[in-house]
């Protein structure tokens, strides 16, 4: 048996997938930056999340760009071929 699935892509599910991707990851690498620099305080169940400095976000949102194209073309390109 061979099942295939006809699905029609919308041409903006890269920028969505993008958009998304960047978004969710952001708040997620915010969070992780926080944790690392507050590693000293490991004993508290607090953790303390602030914004890093404007240099260091502009690094984190080179790299999330980067990886969020990646991301996005291959979920378009998988839904597309697969």
């Amino acid at each position: 048996m061979n099942f295939k699935f006809n699905i029609e892509l919308h041409h903006n599910v890269i920028a969505i997938s993008m958009i998304v991707f960047l978004i969710l990851n952001l708040i997620e690498n915010i969070i992780h930056f926080s944790i690392g620099r507050n590693i000293d305080n490991k004993n508290s169940t607090n953790i303390k999340i602030e914004l890093p400095e404007f240099y260091d976000i502009i690094k984190i949102l080179g790299i999330m760009i980067i990886f969020s194209i990646l991301q996005a073309s291959l979920t378009y390109y998988g839904l597309k071929y697969l």
